[in-house]
């Protein structure tokens, strides 16, 4: 399992990118805030991008099965918009508990919070920006200072005091059955009961019997443990659970519309990012209707229970199913993992004989011992972007134009050109890349870490370009362009340390490993083979 990180992307770093790439900004406009000027640019360009988007989001046929163009958004959802789904999560909860405390007999009143309410609390923190640009309009001086429009800011403001009202009012003693009994389970050592005994004592301050507010850092700890508890709790389902298209998204029946949901999005999307969602949903077509062909695919009911006995391997501890699929095997979201876990678990059962075959097994095993007895490839790489270096940002034509410039200095070091020379003239990386391109000696994981594969992109490539790094290329050669996730690569291979004896699968661990890998190398070769003969227009 390898870590992934996404660089950070917004509709700022959007403009910023095209503003790097010889876009005119009115950053020209003498004596105009930067921000607010890059801002203004932004706004010019929203109707390209919405044309380019347009352009990318149409129906697609998959041997003879239509996509709609609801899936596509759908989906663009899940890969880019993982926050605003736990948003949604978090609001629907919190609405749900409104409602019944409310029918409780709780005023109403007590959960109304007033505009100038909110403008208030944020009135000092943007004070200092007015000050030193006394003719902007107030809410200019907001999406400046906090990067959000009105609307975007006034709702996540009510939200977070909401969620205070509802579930800690006052003090501890008062909060609500769901709050204390969330804390209790929540704290993780089994003494639930003596936390939740010293947040009733140091919500009430001894010498008045007055309520107080609590240390931040305990309220923080309240609120995620509360937010996760209850999540545990609901019934919540994603596009893997059978909701239709329209509907992105269901939580205790409550449902958030593919169509708002998209719109709350589309701003921050790259054309890249809806390349890949069109991408990731027709090769699950194809691949799904293989499956149905066979008769393996699991069905609703038997997928839900089975990623749920999945997951409580890793629910319960500091590295739960969430990070486990986004931080270490890449995927943008649960929900992208679970559709993709849904098919390679099916896949498993398709070949569950072969698992079990222990000649198979070992066969594969030595094949790939390297990556089972901790082989390294000594590697450097050229690096050629397709992301702005500053930014992060996907650049227009990134990856046609970085493939131009990776031809180039091929032909150059063909040509007799030194290998580091041109590394050092033409390599892009960005700032805080310390390796700038000279790895050393790595593992696989660590060589599909620095050219940022991962599990989720493996699928949508049909290939991983650090495993021909790691296996195949020979040393002392030079191998190139290849194409990666979101760059173009030409690679020095120095050395490889030689496997020195078969991999053992008398250890159940390393058993274990060999049958997860060996199921993943099947995995994308059949899925390789099935989108080669599948028909998509």
């Amino acid at each position: 399992m390898t870590p992934f990180h996404r660089p950070l992307r917004s509709p700022l770093v959007f403009a910023l990118a095209l503003a790097m790439t010889g876009v005119a900004t009115s950053q020209e406009t003498a004596g105009q805030d930067p921000k607010l000027a890059l801002l203004q640019t932004l706004d010019q360009l929203n109707a390209e991008m919405a044309a380019a988007r347009g352009a990318v989001l149409r129906p697609m046929n998959v041997n003879g099965e239509e996509l709609t163009v609801d899936q596509f958004r759908r989906e663009a959802i899940y890969l880019v918009g993982a926050k605003q789904l736990q948003g949604k999560i978090a609001e629907f909860l919190l609405q749900e508990q409104v409602d019944e405390q409310i029918q409780g007999g709780r005023d109403p009143k007590e959960f109304e919070i007033s505009e100038e309410e909110l403008i208030a609390d944020l009135k000092a923190s943007v004070e200092e920006f007015r000050r030193a640009n006394p003719n902007v309009d107030f809410w200019q001086a907001v999406r400046a200072q906090y990067g959000l429009e009105r609307e975007q800011f006034l709702y996540q403001q009510r939200q977070t005091k909401l969620f205070d009202r509802a579930f800690f009012p006052g003090a501890a003693e008062k909060w609500p059955l769901v709050t204390r009994e969330a804390i209790m389970s929540s704290t993780g050592s089994g003494d639930g009961k003596q936390f939740w005994d010293n947040l009733v004592k140091a919500s009430v301050d001894p010498a008045t019997g007055e309520s107080r507010t609590l240390p931040p850092f305990w309220m923080h700890l309240c609120r995620g443990w509360v937010t996760k508890q209850l999540q545990k709790w609901s019934d919540v389902r994603y596009a893997s659970d059978g909701i239709p298209a329209e509907v992105c998204l269901s939580v205790n029946g409550r449902n958030w519309s593919t169509a708002d949901a998209y719109r709350e999005i589309e701003s921050g999307l790259f054309v890249q990012d809806l390349e890949r969602a069109v991408g990731e949903v027709a090769i699950r077509k194809a691949l799904t209707q293989e499956l149905q062909k066979t008769g393996h695919l699991l069905d609703d009911e038997t997928f839900r229970a089975e990623f749920d006995t999945y997951r409580k391997q890793y629910d319960d501890t500091p590295f739960n199913t969430e990070i486990i699929a986004t931080a270490f095997k890449g995927y943008p979201s649960i929900e992208a993992f679970r559709q993709r876990w849904r098919l390679i678990r099916s896949f498993e059962k398709m070949i569950e004989a072969d698992m079990n075959d222990m000649a198979k097994l070992q066969a594969h095993a030595n094949a790939f011992a390297a990556f089972f007895s901790d082989g390294q490839t000594n590697v450097d790489v050229i690096q050629f972007m397709a992301r702005d270096i500053t930014t992060g940002a996907w650049v227009p034509g990134g990856l046609a134009a970085a493939q131009q410039r990776a031809d180039a200095a091929m032909k150059e070091i063909e040509g007799g050109a030194e290998f580091d020379a041109v590394m050092r003239e033409k390599g892009e990386f960005y700032a805080n890349d310390k390796e700038k391109g000279h790895l050393g000696s790595k593992s696989l994981n660590q060589i599909r870490q620095s050219l940022r594969e991962s599990e989720f992109t493996d699928v949508l490539m049909g290939y991983s370009v650090a495993a021909h790094l790691f296996y195949d290329a020979a040393p002392g050669t030079v191998v190139g362009p290849l194409r990666g996730p979101d760059a173009w690569y030409i690679a020095r291979i120095n050395s490889r340390i030689p496997v020195r004896a078969n991999v053992d699968l008398t250890q159940e661990r390393t058993k274990e490993l060999a049958r997860q890998d060996y199921v993943n190398w099947r995995f994308l070769k059949w899925a390789n083979e099935v989108v080669a003969r599948s028909t998509i227009k």
